[in-house]
C-alpha cells in the first residue's frame, strides 16, 4: 500500500476482470453494479463485510496522471487512483463513494503526522482527512505544479510562471490549507 494509514480491509489489484461468483462488481464512477468504463481493477476486503470487486474508470485527461491504491486516514476507506482520476469509497459498503476533489491527480502524498492524505492536480492541492475533505487550495500555479518538499507542518512546491517567464514556488499550511507564495489571486 502506498500510504501507511491503518486500514480494516485488504486489497489488491486485479490485471483481468473475471466472473466470480458470489463476489459482487462495482463500477466508478457512480458505484453502479450494470457496468462502465475501462478502468483500474481493484478486489477489496473488508474485516466485516463481503469482499467486492471495483473498476474504477481512468481519467479522461491522463497526462501525468498517477495510478495507485492508498490507505487514507479513515481506516474504513479506501482510495483509488486510475490514470488521474481519484475515487474514495467505503470498504465496507461500496455504494458509499465519492470522488476525490482534484482532476486530473498528478501527485499523492500521505501526511501521517497530520492525518490526511493530499492530492495535486496541476493547480491546486487538496486534502482528505478522517471525516472527508479538511481543505482545499486556490489555485498555486498556471499548470504544471511540483511538490518538491513535505514537513510534518507544510507542502512547499514550484511551478514555472508564465507572467513573468520564471520559476515561481509556493508554501501551503497543512493544518488549513493557506498559501504563500503561487500566483497572484487576480492571475485567475
Amino acid at each position: 500500500m502506498e500510504a501507511g494509514f491503518p486500514s480494516c480491509y485488504e486489497w489488491h489489484e486485479l490485471s483481468l476482470l473475471l466472473e466470480r461468483p458470489g463476489v459482487p462488481r462495482y463500477y466508478y464512477p457512480g458505484g453502479s453494479q450494470e457496468g462502465g468504463r475501462d478502468g483500474t481493477i481493484v478486489e477489496v476486503k473488508p474485516e466485516q463485510g463481503q469482499s467486492w470487486v471495483g473498476v474504477f474508470a481512468f481519467a479522461q485527461v491522463t497526462y501525468k496522471g498517477v495510478s495507485s491504491v492508498f490507505t487514507t486516514p479513515d481506516p474504513h476507506r479506501l482510495c483509488v487512483v486510475a490514470k488521474g482520476a481519484g475515487y474514495l469509497v467505503r470498504a465496507d459498503d461500496p455504494s458509499a463513494w465519492e470522488p476525490v476533489a482534484a482532476y486530473p491527480i498528478i501527485d499523492v502524498r500521505a501526511v501521517r503526522v497530520r492525518g490526511i492524505l493530499v492530492f495535486a492536480d496541476h493547480t491546486r492541492l487538496c486534502a482528505y482527512g478522517r471525516t472527508g475533505l479538511a481543505w482545499r487550495t486556490k489555485h498555486l500555479t498556471w499548470d504544471d505544479l511540483v511538490i518538491t518538499a513535505v514537513t510534518e507542518d507544510c507542502i512547499e512546491g514550484e511551478f514555472w510562471d508564465v507572467a513573468t517567464q520564471s520559476a515561481g514556488t509556493f508554501r501551503v499550511d497543512l493544518a488549513t490549507g493557506e498559501h504563500e507564495g503561487g500566483i497572484p489571486a487576480s492571475g485567475l
